[in-house]
């Protein structure tokens, strides 16, 4: 009636109530050792590929020991750590390409950090940041 995946799936779900599994923060940990193992096989110099390798290895057990791991709130705080620090860099990454995708507006920043978008080609504008109100000629 069941066949041997069907049976291999259950008993893998089984033994895996109750473990946190994997997260952000794991896909960022295996992708790292992915991209360490990939350069070390083209490193020829012995002690930097020993070095590569045993940092690949050190991200694996972390790797495994977090998703078998049943220490929920520990792993969850970890996660959020993670992603305090990732979702920022992530963010201004895919602002940057959108600014640079848009070829109707140029973007100029303000002294407050801000990015303000004014129309291409018009010539001289006066800028006023919606942050900080501060006024700014900007040659388009």
């Amino acid at each position: 009636m069941y066949s041997f995946l069907d049976r291999l799936r259950n008993s893998v779900a089984r033994f895996m109530y109750g473990r946190y599994g994997i997260d952000q923060l794991g896909w960022a940990t295996l992708a790292v050792e992915m991209g360490l193992t990939i350069v070390s096989s083209f490193v020829r110099v012995r002690a930097v590929w020993m070095v590569l390798r045993l940092l690949a290895l050190a991200l694996t057990f972390i790797l495994v020991y977090r998703m078998f791991s049943r220490n929920m709130a520990k792993r969850r705080a970890e996660n959020a750590w993670f992603l305090r620090w990732w979702t920022p860099l992530r963010t201004g990454f895919r602002d940057a390409r959108y600014r640079r995708a848009d070829k109707a507006h140029k973007y100029v920043r303000c002294e407050c950090g801000a990015w303000c978008r004014v129309p291409r080609n018009v010539g001289k504008v006066e800028l006023i940041c919606p942050k900080c109100n501060a006024k700014k000629i900007v040659k388009t």
